[in-house]
């Protein structure tokens, strides 16, 4: 039997290039899933959305901005014909402008790439063991091929969507108030003729460069750094300082990212197959749930530890140096503020968001969750990588190791959830440079509180279920194979491993058997 040659430096970049081209066709194929379920097709091109989707997958942020048209200025002899004849008709820089931007990561979409980026990546990684040459050829081709390839999506994901009347009305923070009508009282007289609500807005969107091709260089990174840390079949050496400390580390990582990912994979291929199915109300939340399901996972295991959530949306009044802000207020509109224009802030908590129902179901979902994978760490670390990282040698070591351990992923893995899972977004009308109305709206979530309080519930967990291993592997061997065991001479031995472990390799803490 020959034993496979190492691949060149050459053939390496291109099937790290190959993979890195594969996660994108799949990042960019689930998001165009997501907009037909969603029913995106009507309001714009579902190929430039999807793109923009990719693009925003990685961290690129998106802004839109109104498309000045023929009949975008309204009646004839309406205020609004005035002002565009005077400030620059139909395309003049000083005509009344929507803008709008978007900052948030449909993870889903982030994840489905991310695991076929691995598997594509490490096909021939499973078959063999690699040197370091071939492992930093294939990381780079794979580094380069992202950054070129996500410079192009970034350049082509942009377009025109129409947005409907009644959501236009909502975005500006618009709503019923004596002597306006729907959608901003009298900037939409001004703008329009009439309401503000009486006509569909186009809008042209473009995702930004710099922050798209950035973000797609640190995707690529982070997933294949934990891929080689937390992959059961793969071999790969990672030099002599992370291989010493990765028996001891890899197993709680494993645990959390590879359960976090079942809970999100599972419920979005299901969804979206009864959603692909079904159709209607049922495909447009399916759609929804593609993009956004892995978000609303971060949120409720986050909330679960005691992460403070809120939702917030804010109307945005004209600035006081605009001009118009002195003839908006005299013709009576624009500045009103009504019930709906408002600030609302909600924390997620709170009994009008759901309460202590909300967050009991989150604190024990995540609980379970917690001890499961506290376990599963613990029964596939060796005895000799369990020990604390501080000097002590009592008879709790072992367990304050597990609990250490484990307690520092847990505050690294739902920290970087929670930073991952925020979103802004804001929609205005801007002129003379200055915004005269609109609405900002933001989920976000302390990433600092996170840290800790993952970190203290890690720990409880990872102290509990290191104590319900050694419970398992003594207090509760009732089979003939343990009984035997804990009787035979080896087994008595202080220098040899515990039963189901080898401490000796580096594949028994990682669970390769």
């Amino acid at each position: 039997m020959s034993v496979p040659r190492p691949d060149g430096p050459g053939a390496s970049a291109l099937e790290g290039a190959a993979a890195a081209l594969c996660g994108l066709v799949a990042m960019a194929a689930v998001a165009w899933l997501a907009l037909w379920l969603l029913g995106a097709g009507s309001v714009g091109s579902p190929v430039a959305m999807a793109m923009a989707l990719a693009a925003m997958a990685v961290g690129g942020s998106m802004s839109a901005g109104s498309v000045n048209t023929a009949n975008s200025t309204g009646s004839s002899g309406s205020m609004g014909s005035i002002l565009s004849g005077l400030f620059g008709g139909g395309g003049g820089g000083m005509s009344p402008s929507m803008s709008g931007a978007a900052s948030v990561m449909p993870l889903g979409v982030t994840l489905v790439g991310s695991v076929v980026l691995w598997l594509a990546f490490s096909r021939r990684l499973r078959q063999r063991r690699v040197t370091a040459r071939e492992l930093g050829a294939r990381a780079a081709g794979a580094g380069a091929a992202a950054l070129l390839a996500f410079l192009l999506v970034a350049t082509l994901a942009h377009g025109t969507i129409t947005m409907p009347a009644s959501a236009m009305s909502k975005g500006l923070g618009g709503g019923q108030s004596a002597g306006a009508g729907a959608g901003g009282g009298a900037l939409g007289g001004m703008f329009g003729g009439g309401s503000a609500s009486s006509q569909d807005t186009t809008m042209s969107y473009d995702v930004h460069v710099g922050s798209t091709v950035f973000g797609a260089l640190v995707w690529v990174t982070v997933v294949l750094a934990l891929g080689c840390l937390v992959s059961r079949r793969v071999r790969v050496p990672l030099g002599g300082a992370v291989d010493r400390v990765r028996p001891g580390w890899a197993p709680s990582l494993s645990a959390v990212v590879r359960t976090l990912l079942v809970l999100a994979v599972v419920p979005m291929v299901l969804v979206t197959f009864v959603g692909v199915v079904v159709g209607g109300r049922v495909g447009t939340a399916a759609g929804g749930a593609l993009l956004l399901a892995p978000n609303a996972l971060a949120v409720l295991l986050t909330l679960g530890v005691g992460t403070p959530w809120t939702a917030a949306t804010h109307p945005v009044q004209s600035q006081g140096g605009n001009p118009l802000a002195s003839i908006m207020g005299a013709l009576g509109g624009g500045q009103q503020t009504t019930a709906q224009q408002q600030p609302r802030t909600e924390h997620l908590t709170s009994l009008s968001a759901g309460g202590w129902p909300l967050w009991l179901a989150a604190l024990a979902v995540t609980a379970v969750i917690l001890l499961t994978c506290a376990f599963v760490a613990v029964r596939n670390t060796a005895p000799a990588h369990t020990r604390p990282l501080h000097r002590y040698d009592g008879p709790l070591a072992r367990h304050l190791g597990a609990a250490e351990r484990f307690g520092l992923v847990t505050a690294v893995v739902l920290g970087s959830a929670v930073w991952l899972a925020g979103a802004s977004g804001n929609l205005g009308v801007s002129m003379f440079g200055s915004e005269m109305g609109g609405t900002r709206a933001e989920l976000t979530g302390s990433v600092l509180w996170t840290v800790l309080f993952g970190l203290l519930a890690g720990g409880v967990a990872g102290f509990l279920g290191s104590l319900a291993r050694t419970a398992d592997l003594y207090g509760g061997m009732t089979s003939p194979r343990r009984i035997l065991a804990r009787k035979s001479p080896s087994a008595a031995s202080p220098h040899s491993p515990a039963p189901g472990t080898d401490p000796g390799t580096l594949e028994a803490p990682l669970g390769n058997r």
